[in-house]
């Protein structure tokens, strides 16, 4: 994976999701227009936003104590349901039986996603009005600070048949009726 600074390398990624015709076929069948608006205009604000230190100060902040951190390597489809919580952390909320998460053996149910591989277009070309894109470039996509659509919309530019890495936090589970 190549590093890029994480505001250039946010910004690409947000372009090319948002001149995806996938993308925007899927926003304009799958959710409400409204909401679509919205989604497109959070996703345009994100790439303007000017506090990329944000996202870099995530990836040099201490491991908590009592958490460790690790990353895999895997296929699509993932195999392994992620949801929100009201901090904003992308958390793996299931485990698929049977699927590339589980067959791991190293992701579990409660694991905070912390960066995703992602594939970003430096450059278009215009071929007799068709653009096509070229440059690709694979980053490393920290999810700290994004919405849980901009971070889905980043894990589903990475071409299935790629192995893609996924970074976790997993912290241990303190029972305090024992403590």
């Amino acid at each position: 994976l190549i590093e890029v600074p994480v505001e250039r390398a946010r910004w690409r990624l947000i372009e090319e999701i948002m001149s995806c015709t996938a993308f925007n076929a899927l926003v304009r069948t799958t959710v409400p227009s409204g909401r679509a608006r919205r989604l497109r205009r959070a996703l345009r604000a994100s790439s303007a936003n000017e506090g990329g230190d944000a996202s870099a100060a995530a990836d040099e902040e201490p491991v908590p104590p009592g958490c460790s951190r690790y990353a895999v390597i895997i296929k699509k489809p993932l195999g392994m349901y992620l949801e929100t919580d009201k901090q904003g952390n992308i958390f793996v909320a299931e485990l698929i039986p049977g699927g590339a998460a589980e067959a791991s053996g190293l992701i579990n149910v409660g694991d905070r996603l912390l960066a995703t591989s992602a594939i970003v277009f430096n450059s278009s070309m215009d071929y007799g009005g068709v653009s096509v894109k070229k440059g690709e470039e694979q980053i490393r996509f920290s999810t700290r600070g994004e919405s849980f659509d901009t971070v889905m919309a980043a894990i589903s530019t990475w071409p299935a048949p790629r192995k893609m890495k996924l970074e976790f936090q997993r912290c241990d589970v303190v029972d305090e009726t024992n403590a």
